[in-house]
């Protein structure tokens, strides 16, 4: 017998030939009846990998919203922390009274007019200026004050005495008291620019008089 019947590509004896293609016996890879489902060209997809149509979009991909602008979110409360603190022990208290100047100049810019992120916490910033600039006023408009009457009303021995302590006293407490408040709330007005979210100074220490 020649090669080429040897080789089992021409006309064997015995019997009709197979045609090429899937042999009788050999595995596939293929389940009989296909994969179970239309036009399936392949092994069915991994599970927890939903395909179609009717899934949409992948939520990872595509336009995101855009993040806060919280750098000069933060820089508006902290400008009036730094200018209430650090310039009233440098200028005499003179930073007490002039808080409110960062915060409206972040929220004037042409950049951060439109954003109501910016123009929210510039906004809480500049009520807590404006608020401690009214207070230190009143401060020293009551401790001058008790100055006053105390040595009008009071009498030689109310004079020679401590009695004049009690009402200085008195304003100054309440004045380091309602400083101390805005310094911390400051602080954490400062962080939750820093991490984005939202948040509205005390009435006590920042009245609502500036509006976003």
């Amino acid at each position: 017998m020649s090669d080429y019947h040897q080789s089992g590509y021409g006309p064997q004896a015995g019997g009709p030939q197979q045609p090429y293609g899937a042999q009788p016996g050999w595995d596939t890879g293929v389940p009989p009846g296909g994969y179970g489902y239309p036009g399936a060209a392949g092994p069915p997809p991994a599970p927890g990998y939903p395909t179609g149509p009717a899934y949409g979009p992948n939520p990872g991909y595509g336009p995101q919203p855009p993040s806060p602008s919280t750098s000069p979110a933060m820089w508006a409360h902290l400008g009036a922390l730094l200018t209430i603190t650090v310039g009233s022990a440098m200028c005499c208290g003179i930073g007490a009274v002039t808080g409110w100047i960062a915060p409206m100049t972040i929220r004037g810019n042409d950049r951060h007019q439109h954003d109501p992120y910016v123009r929210h916490h510039a906004t809480q910033a500049l009520n807590l200026g404006i608020t401690q600039a009214i207070m230190a006023v009143i401060g020293v408009v009551l401790y001058v004050a008790s100055g006053i009457i105390f040595s009008v009303a009071a009498d030689e021995a109310q004079r020679a005495g401590a009695g004049l302590a009690v009402p200085l006293l008195t304003v100054i407490g309440i004045m380091a008291a309602n400083g101390i408040a805005a310094i911390v709330c400051a602080i954490i007005a400062t962080v939750k620019a820093t991490r984005g979210e939202l948040w509205t100074y005390p009435r006590l220490i920042a009245w609502p008089i500036s509006k976003g």
